[in-house]
């Protein structure tokens, strides 16, 4: 017999997430009408609390009782336990498992067998060097880590190398001419402009920029997150324009992040900066944080490792939110994290995780040190209190 009863639990599965495509609703409709037992046994599924009360019940879905709560029967089956500590896959597969089998069950009853195959959760790899570059006449270049070659742009000549690019201008034009460099989630890149910065790119980022800079100044736009080296140039400033704040710099190395609908930040690792929103404006020294929200700024002390550790391989949180450890990983997985209890979002972490592991690997040390757990569902992640 076939797989049908997983493709049914999948089915519900994505129904609770609301991660449905028009075609898989059209098919779970089909199977709610086929049986009022399954528009019963679907609605306790999706009723608000339903696994969580199961995870509690000392960590165990008794097929037997889902059975007889499901479908109306008497036949007795084995437990199937949960272990305590819980894999990203744990809660959600035994949604899967427990509707399966209470399928199986039901064949069987009626002097049916079947091969029962068990869903294994997506192993969700770290994210790579990847970007897509806009020339100033609209074309665009897919850029990867195994992509080499060479482009010309007006007056700049651009060398593509896996992982980077770098621009060279010999000469310098009459106007402005600019690329853009778009960051997808689960992505990262670097670049060097033609005055010899050096520009790293965080997932889902965006950086506007000239091919050859013209006139007195030195401007790039930002959207996302960056980490800037400057080259030096006192005749000739550096600024780095956001939806909000404009960065003034000579020869500076800082990190800049600028994502919607969070605080803009500036941290400083050496050099001076100016940082100026409206008619604010306040220079940072080195080790200096400003953060800039709809409460106006704050300016602090921090440690720089902490902010600027994802362009070296490492995550490092300092008593951070959960919020903010999960914005970071989901942009660099590209998951959507769902906290599932209200008290999750007090939790703080401090910690150094490595950048390039296996998105499980990270989650099983979060649990570990911390009172949380799990559970996967494909690319979507629920967060618990344990």
């Amino acid at each position: 017999m076939t797989d049908y009863p997983f493709q049914i639990a999948l089915l519900i599965q994505k129904s609770i997430v609301g991660v449905l495509t028009g075609e898989e609703r059209k098919q779970l409709e089909q199977w709610l009408a086929e049986d009022d037992e399954y528009e019963r046994m679907y609605q306790e599924l999706v009723r608000p609390g339903f696994l969580e009360e199961a995870r509690r019940e000392h960590h165990q879905f008794q097929v037997g009782e889902g059975y007889r709560r499901f479908v109306a029967g008497k036949r007795k089956t084995d437990r199937l336990r949960i272990g305590k500590r819980w894999t990203a896959v744990a809660a959600m597969g035994a949604l899967v498992i427990g509707v399966a089998l209470a399928f199986l069950l039901r064949e069987q009853s009626n002097g049916t067998e079947q091969d029962v195959h068990l869903p294994v959760a997506e192993v969700i790899k770290p994210g790579k060097a990847g970007a897509l570059l806009t020339l100033s006449d609209g074309q665009q270049v897919v850029l990867s880590d195994s992509l080499e070659t060479q482009l010309k742009e007006q007056t700049a000549d651009i060398r593509v190398q896996g992982k980077r690019l770098d621009y060279s201008s010999e000469h310098i034009g009459s106007f402005l001419v600019y690329n853009t460099i778009t960051v997808p989630r689960g992505g990262e890149y670097q670049l060097t402009l033609s005055d010899g910065t050096r520009v790293w790119l965080n997932a889902e980022t965006e950086l506007k920029y000239p091919v050859a800079f013209v006139g007195e100044g030195r401007e790039v736009m930002l959207k996302g997150e960056a980490y800037f080296e400057v080259a030096k140039n006192v005749s000739r400033p550096f600024v780095v324009k956001t939806e909000q704040l404009d960065i003034k710099v000579l020869g500076t190395s800082f990190n800049m992040k600028s994502y919607p609908s969070e605080t803009q930040q500036v941290t400083l690792v050496q050099g001076k900066v100016e940082v100026r929103v409206g008619n604010y404006s306040r220079k940072l020294q080195p080790g200096e944080q400003l953060n800039y929200s709809s409460e106006g700024p704050e300016i602090r002390d921090v440690d720089v490792k902490a902010y600027t550790a994802w362009k070296d391989r490492r995550f490092v949180f300092n008593d951070d939110l959960l919020e903010e450890v999960i914005h970071k990983l989901g942009r660099w997985y590209d998951v959507e994290f769902f906290l599932r209890d209200a008290e999750v979002r007090k939790i703080r972490f401090t910690g150094n995780l490595p950048k390039y592991r296996n998105l499980d690997q990270v989650l099983n040390k979060l649990e570990l040190t911390t009172h949380i757990r799990f559970v996967q569902n494909g690319r979507a992640i629920e967060v618990f209190a344990e």
